[in-house]
């Protein structure tokens, strides 16, 4: 389950101050439920398939070998001892040692399955997991946090090089002359985007139903919009006017923009749990989670 959760979106109004707080509480959010998903794409999205495929190799491995033992084939065998006669007989078509070979197999995956088991558990461990009712604290911190778009330029220019590069032909050693081109960076510039004349406003949903699920996926993303035409022209005269303010200080200018929350850092994926859980598939139930680790 991927809900898109807390989306700190940055927009500017026509008016002259920013959104008073009671305004944002009365507007009432969107609420988003967890979104189950299907036995395929938790399959192809995650790494039970191979869980799934051995689970399936094995019980393959048993059927056959349960096969050796249940069936019988009619054999037709002559003996010297009988005079050149022919004796009819049963017998299991894996009398001659072909049982072995898928029990060696049976073996052989068991022990994969055991590692892919283990590892299972060691990514779920490496997970970073938090408890439900920490979540919505969260959120609403990630919510309440002050926006920041912001630019940076960085200028440089290439300086031609040379070392000294040993190689090794028929075992004999030879020196020789490397030319390469090394990135020097000279200035660096950051600007932010100033949107204290238009306001900002919060409109992420509200997360809910969380604790009715073993286990959630939240991936939290940022991104940002304009409420009007008036709002994205002053975005876009100040990034022109910051870039071109650094444009020309060397002979080449890196240009980076990006958004983040202010006084927030955390990561981008969390695993709320209602409880402690085992290595079972995340969007399985519990007894079909232990058949595909």
């Amino acid at each position: 389950m991927s809900p898109p959760a807390s989306a700190a979106a940055a927009s500017e109004g026509g008016s002259s101050t920013p959104v008073p707080p009671e305004e944002e509480a009365e507007g009432a959010r969107e609420e988003q439920r967890p979104v189950k998903q299907s036995l395929s794409k938790s399959l192809c999205r995650e790494s039970h398939w191979k869980c799934l495929l051995l689970s399936l190799l094995m019980y393959g491995c048993m059927g056959a070998m349960t096969w050796c033992h249940v069936t019988k084939v009619t054999r037709l065998t002559f003996d010297s001892a009988y005079k050149g006669k022919s004796m009819m007989y049963h017998d299991s078509p894996c009398s001659n040692g072909y049982v072995y070979i898928p029990l060696a197999f049976l073996v052989m995956l068991y022990v994969v399955y055991l590692v892919e088991c283990w590892h299972c558990y060691t990514r779920n461990e490496l997970q970073y997991k938090v408890d439900v009712e920490s979540v919505h604290e969260r959120v609403q911190r990630m919510q309440q946090a002050t926006p920041c778009i912001w630019w940076k330029a960085i200028s440089y220019h290439y300086v031609r090089r040379t070392r000294q590069v040993t190689r090794y032909r028929n075992g004999d050693a030879y020196t020789t002359t490397q030319v390469y081109h090394e990135r020097v960076n000279t200035h660096v510039a950051e600007a932010e985007f100033d949107y204290s004349n238009c306001g900002v406003k919060d409109i992420s949903k509200d997360l809910i139903d969380l604790e009715s699920y073993p286990a959630t996926r939240l991936r939290f993303t940022k991104c940002f919009s304009f409420a009007n035409v008036e709002s994205e022209n002053s975005y876009l005269t100040q990034r022109a006017r910051f870039f071109t303010e650094n444009e020309g200080l060397d002979d080449y200018m890196e240009a980076r923009e990006g958004m983040h929350l202010k006084m927030w850092t955390s990561r981008n994926t969390w695993w709320p749990f209602p409880t402690r859980t085992t290595c079972l598939g995340t969007y399985l139930t519990m007894s079909s989670g232990w058949r595909l680790c």
